[in-house]
Parts: structure tokens; sequence; C-alpha cells
């Protein structure tokens, strides 16, 4: 007897039209987007995220109730790249269900497809695509191409393709049609290449859900030669992890090295109306390079006492913000902003964003230059110079700025008069505790679909002097599988309950933007270790090129050993794209040596990553990283609660191996959370480059948080 379980298949709604949205985004039972059981060339809308469960399940020749889950996301514009977990149970032991004569499948893939461009969209749509890339076992693997055309309400499919599936399908021709009834309703008729098959999607109506938000029903009728005839169900999630007010838009050059800006002046630069952005919302045009001139002519008849009320207010309004070492100085000419972000930490552009939008609102006196410069505990991240007339514009109606950003700060103090004598709300001594989520998960596995071991991670910073901070981390186990509980297969991989690290961290800058880190205490990792950490990481000024060293040593407590660990690795940042490209190598701290390749896209402050790694077996994964904290977290006078800016989770497979057998650790490196990119950098995001593509953010921080 087959029961009928249910599946899950949806479809997004992102186009012009509510008809539109329903044809073009549809997640087949397989993975990729398609009808039901075949693709067609259209792609995952870029941003966003969909997943699925269903229980139409392919079983060697068969077709059979089953369990499968996948997920699936656009990258970029024309790439989708996704992943499937098929098995015939969730629970049930593998090795002893083969020693009863029992034969089950659980199996990892991963999927990609490409629509190729320059092809006009009212000719027809073409991509080709694969299914179980380089996977152990390959029980999916398959290499299509495909077409669509638009007709009407119609879409019409036919492609080629060829694999090793025992169930033939998409081996050869395969073709179907898609007819959207209405904005709720698809049915859907296809051959694979091997069977037929019929089918309804429903689409939960817009405006029950959030902007964000999608969710659809599929149920599909099956007639596989090898099984017995049956009907299939699924339910669908689509999420849009981009928005609006992150979009980005077209590049300027790189701002100029900084003068003195008490003897220095950013000339107005006339719009360059032919740099533009033609998709989306009208994005702001940019200006040409600025040019930084040495003339200087006030055009306001404010008095000093007047600056002085206006300064005073300014840094009230930074404080009640909960921004801390404010430094506020200020001449007839120009105002200085030096300043740290301790609650913005969702993306600092947030902050940076909101100190200028008051500071224009603030200082409303025309020709007066700015200077703000971003600190971590006395350690200059960056340097934003412009002029606020400039800023304002941008402010009132969105036309780009010129600002002159480097990370090669240059702090003057000269000739200016400073509010309240320098810095007020001190950093030291105020704790910063950010708690998280933390899992350890073995993914379809032969033990099971999903065993985790979940726990309560919390981290405790007290900064101390410049640079320097004590950290406490802890973790409290919340739940686990039955695999993760005592005397199980998993056991030794659980959350240790109680203290996990006791360090010391020390940062600190060097000349030609060289950055330092050392860390050095105590480290739980299955035993107790003593050791150190030391990173040193440079920077390009425009934030395009990073280079990366790490070096350390851990002594092991419980016995004689110890484990040494170098690491040196190189990113390249697309910010126009939002894509980041690296690659590591070295050893890392499980003993394993060898290199990771990695492509990141950013979907505003969510990123999806694509890596390949090779140390004791080679490894294709995808990471999912987002946020888990408001863009403004709680501030008391006692100090900071706030959630992990960066939690992530990924799930990876073998490849070019004959077994898939689990690894825990590999391509580990420790405390990766408190690395420079993270606390000085905004992830590799605080640099010329990316702030010039994202300005649409600073003016919808300040309206937004204001």
């Amino acid at each position: 007897m087959r029961k009928k379980t249910n599946t899950l298949m949806w479809t997004c709604l992102m186009a012009s039209t509510p008809l539109m949205a329903a044809t073009t985004d549809n997640q087949s039972f397989y993975g990729y987007t398609g009808l039901i059981n075949i693709p067609n060339a259209y792609v995952t809308d870029f941003g966003s995220l969909h997943t699925q469960y269903n229980n139409q399940l392919e079983y060697r020749a068969d077709v059979v109730d089953g369990h499968n889950f996948t997920i699936n996301t656009g990258v970029f514009e024309g790439l989708e790249v996704g992943g499937k977990i098929a098995s015939n149970s969730m629970h049930n032991n593998m090795f002893h269900d083969r020693e009863k004569g029992i034969s089950e499948i659980r199996d990892l893939s991963f999927n990609a497809k490409y629509q190729l461009p320059f092809i006009p969209k009212n000719w027809f749509s073409l991509a080709v695509g694969a299914q179980d890339i380089g996977g152990a076992a390959n029980n999916y693997k398959a290499y299509y191409a495909v077409a669509t055309k638009r007709l009407g309400d119609f879409d019409l499919t036919l492609g080629a393709g060829t694999t090793d599936n025992l169930t033939n399908r998409l081996d050869g021709p395969f073709a179907g049609v898609q007819w959207h009834a209405t904005n709720w309703l698809s049915i859907t008729a296809e051959h694979d290449g091997e069977a037929t098959s019929s089918g309804l999607k429903l689409h939960v109506p817009s405006k029950w859900l959030s902007n964000q938000l999608a969710i659809s029903l599929a149920v599909n009728y099956y007639d596989h030669k090898q099984s017995e005839d049956d009907v299939y169900f699924g339910i669908n999630f689509k999420y849009q992890l981009n928005k609006p007010e992150h979009k980005s838009f077209r590049p300027v050059k790189p701002a100029p090295q900084l003068l003195p800006q008490t003897t220095t002046h950013i000339e107005p630069i006339v719009p360059n109306t032919a740099d533009s952005n033609s998709s989306g919302p009208k994005a702001p045009q940019l200006k040409n390079k600025p040019t930084l001139l040495k003339s200087k002519q006030v055009k306001h008849t404010a008095t000093d006492s007047e600056l002085e009320q206006t300064a005073m207010a300014f840094k009230a309004a930074l404080l009640d913000d909960g921004f801390e070492n404010i430094h506020v100085g200020y001449s007839l000419s120009s105002v200085h902003v030096i300043i740290e972000n301790h609650v913005f930490n969702q993306n600092e552009l947030d902050a940076i964003g909101l100190i200028l939008g008051r500071l224009q609102a603030h200082f409303n006196y025309p020709g007066m230059d700015f200077n703000l410069v971003l600190q971590k505990l006395e350690i200059p991240q960056i340097q934003i110079s412009g002029q606020l007339d400039d800023y304002r514009g941008f402010i009132q109606s969105g036309s780009a700025p010129n600002l002159a950003i480097t990370n090669r700060v240059n702090i003057q103090h000269g000739g200016l008069t400073w509010v309240n004598f320098g810095s007020t709300n001190s950093p030291y001594y105020t704790p910063r505790l950010t708690l998280s989520p933390d899992i350890v998960k073995g993914v379809a596995t032969e033990l099971g679909v999903l065993d985790y071991s979940l726990a309560l991670k919390a981290q405790l910073e007290v900064p101390i002097w410049q640079g320097g901070s004590i950290n406490v981390t802890g973790t409290q186990g919340i739940a686990t599988s039955d695999d993760f509980k005592d005397n199980k297969p998993f056991t030794r991989f659980r959350h240790k309950d109680g203290l996990t690290s006791l360090t010391y961290k020390q940062n600190w800058q060097l000349p030609y933007n060289i950055y330092n880190q050392t860390q050095i205490g105590y480290y739980y990792d299955f035993t107790d270790y003593l050791g150190f950490k030391h990173q040193s990481m440079w920077m390009s000024e425009s934030g395009r090129h990073q280079v990366s060293a790490q070096l350390g040593y851990f002594d092991y407590q419980d016995f004689d050993g110890d484990k040494t660990i170098y690491n040196t690795s190189y990113q390249y940042n697309l910010s126009e794209y939002d894509i980041s490209l690296s690659a590591s190598v070295g050893k890392f701290f499980n003993k394993d040596s060898g290199y990771k390749l990695t492509s990141k896209f950013w979907f505003g402050d969510t990123s999806l990553d694509v890596y390949y790694l090779d140390t004791k077996g080679r490894f294709v994964g995808i990471g999912l990283t987002v946020p888990l904290t408001p863009r403004k977290d709680y501030a008391t006078p006692y100090g900071v609660i706030k959630g992990k800016s960066n939690w992530r989770e990924r799930i990876q497979t073998r490849v070019g191996e004959s077994h898939n057998n689990v690894a825990f650790g590999l391509g580990k490196l420790p405390f990766d959370d408190t690395s420079i990119e993270t606390e000085l950098f905004n992830q590799s995001r605080l640099s010329e480059s990316y702030i010039q593509h994202h300005l649409p953010r600073l003016r919808e921080a300040y309206f937004k948080l204001n």
C-alpha cells in the first residue's frame, strides 16, 4: 500500500502584474523553476528565496510517496542555484534497515540553471541547467536545455536532456504547457521524457500576506509506467531577501586623499545627467569625482555663539540615538564629527545615514563643509567628507552628493572649537551582550533527514581601553534530536553547557591600511585549550581588494598536544553587484589542510554564499547569513543587548567521491565570530566602493530611523 503525504511546491509574484508574476517564477517539485516535473526557461527572480516540501519521490525506477525538501534562490539576474534533500523516511536509521533487508534512499544534491542573455523577451527564453551537480551518489544527475515561449496566458515549454535517473525523467525530449487561468490558479500538462502528468497550482492572494512573502499549493497527478498512478501534493514558500531601498546604482570614481578640511573646500560639481539607473525606481544621479580646492568662502552670517548652540543640540541628538565617544568640533566654515557606533549593528550604513542626516538638519548654514570619522574603540574605520549644502540636496531631492570617502583616516583638530571639551558617553566598561541560536547538525545522513543540537549562545564583550576588550562566550543547550543524546552516534558533537571561551582581544591599526587583531585565552572545542590567534588584514582604499592572514597556536589542557593554524585569504568585492569572490588556503583548526573558494551574494543585509572546500575531502555547499537583530539594537545605561548581525547556517555535501560520509568541523577557524572584517569593516562593507553604490540606504536610514 502506498500512503499519500503532502508535498511542497510554490510560485512567486514579482513581475509587473499579478498574472505575469504567477508565470515566471514557479518552482517545480524538483527544486528548479518549471512546471511540476520539468524545468522551463525561466529562472528564480534575483533575491528570491524559495523553500519547498513535496512527497513525490523518485526511488530507483519508481515514483513513490516520500519526502523532498528543496531550496532555490536567484543569486543574480539570470542565475539560480539550489539544493534538494530526498528521502523515503524522516528518522529511520538506514544502517539498521539494511540489516533487516530494507532499502532506502536519503540524498542531498545541488542544482543550477542559467538563462541565456541577449535573446529578446518577445521571442522566447532559453536556459541550460544541471541537477545533482558533482554529488557522491548522483542519484538524480541530469543536464538539460530548455526554451519557453509566452503566448497570451499560456507558457509553452520544449526541451531536451540527458540523465542517469532510473525513472528516465529528462532523458531525451520533454515538453509542457502551463495555462495561467487567473492570478491565483495555474493548470499544467507535461511529458517529462518518460511519463505524463497534469496538475494545478493555487497561489495565496498577496493581499493576505506581507509584501516579502508568497505561498502557493500544488497538486499533481503522475502517470508513470513503473508506478501506480497517484496524486501528490505540495506547499511552497517564497521570501524576498532584497528590499527596494537596498538597490545599488552606478558607481563613482574613487575619492581623492583627504586634505585638512579647515583649509580646503569641496567645489560643487554639476550633475552628469547621462549617469542614471534605468531599472527599478529612479535612482539618484551621480556626479563626477569630487575636487578639493584650497579656497574657502563662508556664505552664512551665523555667530560663534549660534554655532555653539547648534553643535550642542546636534551632539545631544546623537547621544539620544545611543552613539558613544562623540566629539563635535566646528569653525565658521566646517563641522567635524568623530563618533563610535555600537547600536546600529545590522549595517553601519544606518549609523552613517542617521549621523549625516542629523548633521545637515542641524547645521543649516550655507557654504559649510563636514568631516565625519567613524571609529570602534578609538580605532579609525572610515572618513567621509563633503558639503552640507550638497548633502542636504541629497536628503531633500535624492540627487547623489559628492562625497570624499577613505579608510585612510586623517583626523584634524586645529582651528576648531570642540563642544564640551571633547567626547561624551564613553564606550569603556560598557558591556555588549549578543544573544543568538547555535546549531550543530547532520543533514540527510543515514541516521535521519535532520539531526541537531540546538543551544542559546551568549557573547559578552567588555571594552577596557583603546582597541582592547574582555570577551566571554557561553552556551546553554535547548533541544537535541535523538542521535545527539547520551550514548548516541552524535553525542560527542552536542553543545557543552557553560563557558566556551574567555579571551582578551586587542585591535590596532598600522600604516598603509593594515589592521591587526590578537586574541589570547581559553577556548573550548570538544576539549579545553589555551592559545592565541592573530589576524592581519589589508584593504585597498576603494574597498575592492582585501588580503588577510591568520596564525594561531592552541595547547590542549586535558592531555599533551597542541594545534597550529595558519591561513591566507584574498577577497575581491564587486560592490556594484553586491558580490564578493574569495579564496583561502592554509591549515585549519581540526588539522585539515587545503583551500576554500567562495562566492558571496548580498541581498540587503542578508547574504547567500556558494563554496567549494577541499581539505580532508571535497565538498560543495550553500550558506545563508541573516541578521538576527533589529536595525537599531537595545541600548541601556548599563550596556547594549543585541542579536547576532551575521548568523550563518549552511548545508554541504561531498563531491567527486564514492561515499558521502559525515564530516564535522572541516575548514574551521577559531574565533571566527570576532574577525577584523566583522568588527571593524561591517562584514567587508565599510568602504568607499560599497558606500558609493548604496547611497540610497543612507537617505532611507535617516527617514526611517530619525
